[in-house]
């Protein structure tokens, strides 16, 4: 079917354009009422106790402090499978969520190794509204505060030699994720187009073909 082919079958066809121009412009329409989502991330840094030889907890790096960063996020977001990324800077909302949380504790080796190099934990949170996000971040970092010092408890740890942690940033910065509305308004046209026309030109098809006669009964 040439250019002037699928032109002509389109204006034969014009009940077919007419119901498709109306469900692009409703589809269109929709993508514009979508206010994106809000989005937090925190690090909640694991810090060693301070000592004469160690005062500044900030600098102090141990193989013990990773430990129990990774076992204080296992017990607050549970048992199940972390997914693991070629970037530990993957976000939330990058992965198509919309509404949760997660605790991460940062993995920079990449999708084939494992190199777990800091006493962090990432701290994200994706939801409708900022109060909410907000809210529900602090909800989370409360919870690892209070895994760490259950843990502690349990293991009989001398308050002068609690791990401790402190959030950075202290406070809670949301932004506010939207897609690009004129990219949205773009791609509903095209897709609207491009259904409108594969219904034509099937419509057409089925009209060209040629129908076999009934045999005779013998």
């Amino acid at each position: 079917m040439t250019l002037w082919d699928l032109v002509r079958a389109a204006l034969r066809r014009w009940p077919v354009l007419v119901v498709g121009a109306v469900a692009t412009l409703l589809v269109a329409y929709a993508t514009t009422l979508d206010d994106g989502v809000y989005w937090s991330r925190t690090q909640v840094v694991f810090l060693a106790p301070t000592s004469n030889a160690y005062p500044n907890a900030l600098k102090t790096t141990s193989e013990d402090l990773i430990i129990t960063a990774g076992v204080v996020a296992k017990g607050v977001a549970g048992p199940g499978k972390v997914t693991k990324y070629a970037s530990p800077d993957a976000t939330l909302v990058g992965e198509g969520i919309r509404d949760g949380w997660s605790i991460r504790l940062p993995d920079t080796g990449g999708q084939w190794a494992t190199n777990f190099a800091q006493q962090i934990l990432y701290v994200e949170v994706v939801g409708a509204t900022a109060a909410e996000v907000g809210a529900r971040q602090r909800a989370i970092i409360e919870q690892i505060a209070q895994e760490l010092d259950r843990l502690q408890r349990d293991a009989k740890v001398a308050p002068v030699n609690d791990i401790s942690v402190t959030v950075a940033p202290e406070s809670t910065v949301v932004h506010q994720v939207k897609g690009s509305r004129a990219r949205s308004l773009g791609m509903a046209g095209v897709l609207g187009v491009g259904a409108t026309l594969a219904v034509v030109i099937m419509l057409e098809t089925r009209a060209r073909r040629p129908r076999t006669a009934p045999s005779a009964p013998r």
